[in-house]
């Protein structure tokens, strides 16, 4: 095992612990005007971060460390799809939470989200718990890994 694919692992892991703060924070910033009709400025900001963090930390799950691990364990490098079932075969997230998650960062990133603010915010407030719930997970997993290969 290289010694260096090891430490982007280590220092992936503590991108996406920091990553999952974030979101963390930001949900719990929305949560008190999340029923609003409307929002003022200051609220659209923070609803705009909450979707940004994510979207951040969906791309580093799945994009990033999943992969990285994926590397170490010397898993040919398939599908998303695959990637994700994979992630549920090791316990750490239902597949199709994993599917939404994923559905919904490329629809943050890819569609107008002001024409459906709502829908869109309040799918994030339903799913970041279930992202920052994942990291614990992936974040022992990994460095188990690291430690086993050490």
């Amino acid at each position: 095992m290289r010694p260096e694919r090891l430490e982007l692992l280590e220092q992936e892991l503590l991108v996406l612990e920091k990553a999952t703060e974030h979101l963390h924070y930001s949900v719990e910033r929305v949560g008190a005007v999340a029923d609003q009709a409307a929002w003022t400025p200051e609220e659209l900001q923070r609803f705009e971060a909450l979707t940004s963090r994510f979207a951040r930390l969906a791309d580093l799950h799945i994009q990033r460390v999943m992969r990285l691990i994926d590397e170490l364990e010397w898993v040919a490098q398939d599908s998303l799809l695959d990637r994700i079932d994979r992630a549920e075969k090791r316990g750490w997230i239902a597949a199709d939470e994993l599917r939404r998650i994923r559905e919904l960062r490329n629809r943050i990133a890819h569609e107008d989200v002001d024409e459906k603010l709502h829908e869109f915010y309040f799918a994030v407030l339903q799913l970041a718990p279930v992202l920052v719930a994942l990291t614990p997970k992936v974040a022992g997993y990994g460095r188990a890994l690291i430690e086993r290969y050490r």
